[in-house]
């Protein structure tokens, strides 16, 4: 994953720390248990302001600043997030009225380091300060970060081992959004990654049975653990291993998803640059659920589709050719047939759309992302 600062690329590399010692675990908890109290206390501390002026980000970095054993500026990402997540909430509050602001406490937070708490130590060890009332973290870092310019460092927890999320600068400056160019428009789908379609004609599929076959094996798996726990005596030894295994397993299944879309997107990607494409329009599936009880096979397949993170990485990856990525209404683009404009009854059964208009034949996915690309041209 990635994403753009305002004058220069950033990207984000992931580093697993494996091979953490004792001392180091230790504190990595640690750190990460204060983030979850500084941020249960943010919260609770907004959620008593609603009453009247509600708290901003830069009132609660205020608040809060030197109370928790951790650096400044590490509260002030915490505060930051908050008001983020605030602001969603409220957009979200627009069309489902029942969204809420956070109001959860949490027992641990991701640990966020900006540049001024980013050190290095004589031997090579990234040193991450944690103010005056905590020891610094150091830990190992290959050697190819040693010379990069490294803007944010978070740490997470996965499953079974601690994570670092490098946000490196890479020093080449954004491309201007392209004046000039063809519209590629983009079906998403269940079984079918993404169908692109470019002005021109040119069509691409990206195929979506290596994601199907890994989110069938990842829910026969984790069923077979939860019907292992169930069986558990709660508290025991036993179930305990359990979890960690069901979350060791959640966790790579995650990692190969995460491969796939990533992989995908860069194709799509590439196509888009290939038939110099200024624009990638994104049929927009966010609320296709809404309101909706398609059975319990379709309930899981359509809860489980990762459109947004593959949105995600399709619009940083397009920002670094200078291309805009939006998304925009979908609704009959696969009803419709792209040739002349026939709209079926129902929805096309199978993988070929044929029309009864104009008896034009094409695959359907292809047919959705034409009708898109059309939209986004033509209104």
């Amino acid at each position: 994953m990635g994403y753009r600062s305002s004058e220069t690329l950033c990207v984000v590399r992931l580093l697993p720390l494996w091979n953490l010692n004792r001392p180091q675990e230790a504190l990595c908890e640690a750190l990460r248990r204060e983030a979850g109290r500084c941020w249960s206390d943010m919260v609770q501390a907004h959620v008593e302001s609603r009453g009247g002026k509600w708290l901003s980000s830069v009132d609660l970095g205020k608040r809060f600043k030197g109370q928790y054993a951790l650096h400044s500026q590490t509260i002030q990402a915490l505060a930051q997030k908050l008001e983020a997540n605030v602001d969603a909430a409220r957009e979200l509050k627009q069309s489902d009225p029942n969204a809420r602001y956070p109001y959860r406490p949490k027992q641990y937070q991701t640990v966020v380091w900006k540049e001024s708490a980013i050190h290095w130590t004589d031997g090579g060890e990234l040193l991450l300060s944690n103010g005056k009332r905590a020891p610094a973290l150091a830990l190992p870092i290959p050697v190819e970060y040693l010379d990069v310019e490294i803007r944010k460092v978070e740490l997470t927890w996965r499953a079974d081992h601690y994570e670092l999320c490098l946000t490196i600068d890479t020093g080449r400056v954004s491309p201007p959004p392209r004046a000039y160019g063809q519209i590629a428009g983009v079906d998403l789908g269940e079984v079918n990654i993404a169908a692109v379609t470019v002005e021109s004609g040119e069509t691409l599929v990206v195929s979506g049975r290596g994601l199907r076959s890994v989110k069938r094996q990842r829910n026969k798996r984790l069923a077979a653990y939860q019907s292992r726990i169930d069986r558990c005596k709660p508290g025991s030894k036993r179930q305990k291993k359990l979890l960690r295994s069901k979350a060791k397993a959640s966790a790579k299944f995650y990692r190969q998803q995460r491969d796939i879309l990533h992989k995908a997107s860069r194709q799509v990607v590439e196509f888009c640059q290939a038939n110099e494409a200024r624009t990638i329009a994104v049929g927009d599936v966010r609320d296709i659920q809404d309101g909706v009880d398609l059975g319990a096979k379709s309930n899981q397949k359509i809860s489980q589709w990762p459109h947004g993170q593959f949105v995600g990485y399709v619009r940083y990856k397009a920002a670094e050719y200078g291309i805009n990525t939006e998304q925009i209404p979908e609704d009959y683009s696969t009803r419709t047939c792209s040739c002349c404009g026939y709209v079926l009854p129902h929805a096309p059964r199978g993988r070929r759309f044929v029309c009864p208009g104009c008896g034009a034949a094409t695959h359907r996915d292809t047919n959705g992302s034409a009708n898109i690309c059309s939209r986004a041209r033509y209104g």
